[in-house]
């Protein structure tokens, strides 16, 4: 009789459920001040194309920076030089390499945080697609971290001329 009663209240409970309106609850929204946002680490802050010059800026944050790995794109293979700046387009001392697909720039003094860094690469080829996109993958290395961390990817659309 218990298992009888305990079914029928089960079915009960389940109909009058079924038969209540559907409500949609709102989602819940945190206050601004329950969330906090700290930038601890470099990052591609912008990135574009002038002239034939491709730029990419990187904001420094959380430690010195010592260097950056750029990984560049197939359809920049013939560029001629880079050029690395400080935010008021002062040159910054770095030693500069290349091995096949991979430029390594390396800070004569680290980098301190606050700094944003503008690498130019010029003279690229100027046979590509119009409407293009490259992407440059960027690695860094802060002092006291003894492994690249990936900062982030610059996105250069080549212009379509209409």
């Amino acid at each position: 009789m218990k298992r009888f009663a305990l079914v029928s209240f089960s079915t009960i409970a389940l109909a009058i459920a079924a038969s209540l309106p559907a409500t949609a609850t709102a989602p819940v929204i945190l206050p601004q001040s329950a969330m906090s946002f700290s930038f601890n680490a470099p990052f591609v802050s912008s990135s574009g194309l002038q002239g034939e010059h491709h730029l990419i800026r990187v904001m420094v944050l959380g430690m010195s920076l010592e260097d950056l790995m750029v990984l560049i794109p197939p359809q920049m293979a013939k560029f001629s030089s880079i050029i690395v700046k400080d935010e008021s387009g002062k040159t910054i001392p770095a030693k500069i390499s290349r091995a096949e697909s991979r430029v390594a720039v390396v800070f004569d003094q680290p980098v301190a945080p606050g700094r944003t860094i503008e690498l130019d690469f010029t003279n690229g080829d100027t046979a590509m697609e119009q409407g293009e996109i490259l992407l440059y993958r960027i690695t860094a290395k802060q002092a006291g971290i003894n492994t690249e961390i990936p900062i982030g990817t610059a996105r250069i659309q080549v212009p379509s001329h209409q």
